[in-house]
């Protein structure tokens, strides 16, 4: 049954409470359920136009009773010993522009406070209500996912009781005494609070992960692919998922027609013969996506093949398709990683995010002003919203030509994480799984490629995660030049911008271990370092790190004025080309813009 919102609004406290106490039964709706269910209802009942222009009340009024108390109760739980007054702080932008989409506070007899909180700028309001000792259910933030995500803030009713806060759901959520230079949020990238009325002093602070705030979206939620599959093959890429001596992962898409997939393979130089020789068939792995959002197509298939015992420093031919004799896409074709000390280069480029055409010619001034790099590294925020697989669609049809035909290495960045779990890059990529064993796989993981050492690191996450495993893996190495790729920058370009958490965990173990660069992006600024050590530039190129930051794509900022910096560029995008020589060894590192046009430039000897 449908449930209206004025009917809601005109149902008695003690009917809330019902509701509230739903949360905590055995057939509660979960959000991730109720959220399914209300999307598939609206994609199905009505035309593009017609959600977009959706109210928040609109919205509501096509909600089932089951889904409003999952909406209401099931988005933050969890269990206080003694009476305690709660605060929902939430962003003031809500009541100043609104809707305010909090329905459920009302109706849970929130009332609204004059406790006001602020952090860098931004000013949250609190909603409190008494509770009696046990459970607390609270509701999402919102249907638009505009603005921040509330915190939570809980002060004991009796001055005698000491407030213990149990069985906290998402499990992720932290807690703090509430004061003065404390997160409101568990990222250590947010600023802390800065003032917050007498009232919560003596609270504990519930820390949320800000990220939530677009993981309820209905509102602004429906779209079209502008880039639709077909039942060919399209969007091929390369990646590495081990060796890359020895093996070579091959990705691609499809519409739903076409529901399984194949490899065919062969040495380039036998493919040349006059009688070319047979080529190897791989079966690949096909998996089914469902974007509920995409009303022109919400189901596609990808396809994923690891070719095995290949040999080193070798080029070979491939198409993919659906194994059918007429069923294959153009010739592509890759080289394998030399097994020896060997010349090469590689490009590395920041942030994509927005502005795919405009990439789109960038990418090609380095594949054809580049021909020998032997793969493309990319510093995370591919796209603007991880979770919007049309953004993906639009982002793979702008590298065509170049990532099916050279490898393509990336980074998370938090753009990934935007609107839920990185699910779509961990599907779209395969990567390698060495990383550490407590994180999800392929968001921290290395590789060797010929005398170099790269490591990719997610750093969304909180780096006590992987420092151990980042030092161990730096350590363990033996190779001459090491790399590490990574979104968020220790020496950053943007103004208001500076990660010290970051830069304190991590510059120890990039200066014990001399790693050579460090190669950034988030600040959508372009600024290159002097070699630092110890947080001081270094004597000589040899002695130190550089670290870099860059942008690729047309989202850009104002540039900061920072001491480390040696070159620094705003409003420029830029993709970096390093080549890697022997006899002796020796790091040449250019940076170019779209025209080809040489913005930086840097040698490193050993």
């Amino acid at each position: 049954m449908l449930f209206s919102y004025n009917a809601f609004k005109r149902i008695p406290f003690y009917s809330a409470l019902i509701l509230f106490a739903v949360s905590w039964g055995a057939t509660a709706l979960s959000v991730d359920n109720a959220l399914d269910s209300a999307r598939r209802r609206l994609a199905e009942n009505y035309e593009l136009s017609q959600l977009r222009s959706m109210t928040p009340q609109q919205i509501m009024e096509q909600l089932t009773e089951e889904e409003c108390a999952a909406f209401a109760n099931e988005h933050i739980r969890f269990q206080i010993n003694c009476p305690a007054k709660v605060y929902v702080l939430y962003d003031s932008r809500f009541e100043e522009k609104g809707p305010f989409e909090a329905f459920w506070l009302k109706d849970h007899a929130f009332e609204r406070t004059d406790v006001q909180v602020s952090s860098d700028g931004d000013y949250f309001v609190g909603y409190a209500r008494d509770f009696d000792a046990g459970a607390v259910g609270l509701g999402i933030n919102s249907f638009s996912g505009n603005y921040l995500h509330y915190f939570i803030a809980v002060q004991p009713l009796r001055k005698e009781d000491t407030l213990t806060i149990s069985g906290i759901y998402p499990q992720s959520i932290r807690t703090a005494a509430f004061q003065k230079g404390v997160r409101p949020y568990t990222h250590p990238e947010w600023q802390p609070i800065d003032s917050y009325s007498p009232a919560l002093e003596g609270a504990t602070l519930l820390q949320v992960d800000a990220r939530w705030r677009r993981t309820t979206k209905l509102l602004d939620f429906f779209a079209e692919t502008d880039y639709p599959a077909s039942p060919r093959p399209d969007n091929i890429i390369l990646t590495w998922s081990s060796d890359p001596r020895y093996t070579q992962s091959i990705l691609w898409r499809t519409s739903e027609e076409s529901r399984q997939g194949a490899v065919a393979y062969m040495k380039k130089k036998d493919y040349r013969h006059f009688t070319p020789g047979a080529p190897v068939i791989k079966e690949a792995q096909s998996l089914r996506h469902e974007s509920i959002h995409l009303l022109n197509q919400p189901v596609i298939y990808t396809h994923t093949a690891t070719l095995t015992d290949l040999e080193p420093d070798t080029s070979y031919v491939y198409a993919v398709g659906d194994g059918s004799s007429d069923g294959w896409s153009a010739l592509n074709e890759f080289t394998t990683a030399p097994d020896k000390e060997a010349p090469f280069s590689f490009i590395y480029m920041g942030d994509v995010q927005v502005g795919y055409p405009r990439w789109r010619s960038l990418l090609e001034r380095a594949w054809q002003d580049q021909p020998n790099a032997r793969f493309y590294m990319l510093a995370g925020d591919n796209v603007n919203r991880g979770v919007d697989r049309n953004e993906w669609d639009a982002f793979f049809a702008h590298t065509t030509g170049v990532f099916d035909h050279r490898v393509v290495v990336p980074a998370l960045g938090n753009h990934e994480y935007i609107g839920g779990d990185p699910t779509l890059f961990e599907d779209f990529f395969v990567l390698p799984e060495n990383g550490p064993e407590n994180i999800a796989p392929e968001h921290c993981f290395s590789f060797e490629y010929s005398n170099a050492l790269f490591v990719i690191v997610d750093t969304n996450l909180l780096p006590e995660e992987y420092v151990g495993w980042l030092d161990e893996t730096l350590g363990q190495s033996h190779a001459v030049w090491k790399f590490v790729m990574m979104h968020h920058p220790l020496y950053s370009s943007g103004i208001n911008r500076d990660n010290v958490w970051l830069r304190d965990t991590l510059l120890p173990v990039f200066d014990r271990h001399h790693v050579d660069m460090v190669l950034q992006g988030h600040d959508h600024a372009y600024l290159r370092t002097g070699p630092m050590r110890d947080n001081q530039k270094a004597e000589r190129p040899a002695d130190g790190t550089y670290y870099v930051v860059s942008v690729s794509g047309t989202k850009l900022y104002k540039l900061a004025d920072r001491p480390y910096a040696d070159v620094a560029y705003e409003h420029l995008s830029t993709y970096q080309v390093i080549d890697l020589q022997l006899n002796p060894p020796r790091l040449v590192y250019r940076s170019f813009d779209v025209d080809g046009n040489m913005k930086d430039e840097v040698i490193i000897e050993k």
